[in-house]
């Protein structure tokens, strides 16, 4: 990655994809998403029911993302330097074959798991835009 990383495309494509994340786990699709899992808003904001069962609620998954985020990002511009796409249209190109591949193991894996369709839909459908988006920022975002 060396001298051809641009921390700032990383950046911004890592907080670009949380941004997204909660637009679709939240204004969108919330209550698809939590539906397909099990979930439940409890009496209080900060409490969640699993099939009517508390579950803890802590900041760790957040974390998580965060760093996933910065991963994603980092791989993408990997793929990007390894295949010289490096457009925003190129970027957005190698991003939909990478989020289509995710949606197809997010599909399958609900499939076996006999989750809802719905849920497939939604958490293959954030992967399939969040990489589009990612590529399209750092392929097109390239250092000078």
């Amino acid at each position: 990655m060396g001298n051809k990383t641009n921390w700032l495309a990383i950046i911004a494509a890592a907080v670009v994809g949380m941004g997204l994340g909660f637009l679709f786990y939240g204004a969108l699709f919330q209550d698809i998403w939590m539906a397909g899992n099990g979930l439940a808003q409890g009496e209080t904001e900060m409490e969640m029911l699993r099939y009517g069962e508390k579950v803890e609620v802590t900041a760790l998954p957040m974390i998580i993302n965060t760093i996933a985020m910065f991963i994603y990002a980092l791989i993408m511009n990997w793929l990007i330097g390894k295949t010289s796409m490096t457009s925003w249209a190129g970027g957005a190109t190698l991003g939909a074959g990478v989020g289509f591949i995710v949606f197809l193991n997010t599909y399958v894996s609900n499939r076996f798991a006999a989750n809802p369709t719905s849920l497939s839909m939604v958490d293959g459908g954030y992967a399939f835009l969040l990489f589009i988006a990612m590529g399209a920022i750092i392929g097109g975002w390239r250092k000078s």
